[in-house]
């Protein structure tokens, strides 16, 4: 099994080992669990994409590509 370490702040760390107390089980295995859940939530993908493809209406239409020339004009770096 993969192994990942995260940072969190000291409230929540301690509302997580409150948590997993409450559920009598390990943190780890208490977050791997939520973490699970999680991913299962939204098959994994992000939260926008979920909705990729869902409108399928005649009013959605992805707008035209506007042509480089009606960009601002762009300061050097150099």
């Amino acid at each position: 099994m993969a192994q990942m370490t995260i940072y969190i702040d000291g409230a929540t760390q301690k509302a997580v080992e409150a948590a997993a107390a409450r559920e009598a089980v390990s943190i780890s295995r208490w977050a791997r669990e939520r973490l699970q859940e999680a991913a299962r939530r939204d098959g994994g993908k992000g939260t926008l994409d979920v909705f990729y493809g869902c409108i399928s209406d005649a009013s959605f239409r992805a707008p035209k590509e506007l042509p480089a020339s009606s960009d601002s004009p762009r300061e050097a770096f150099d």
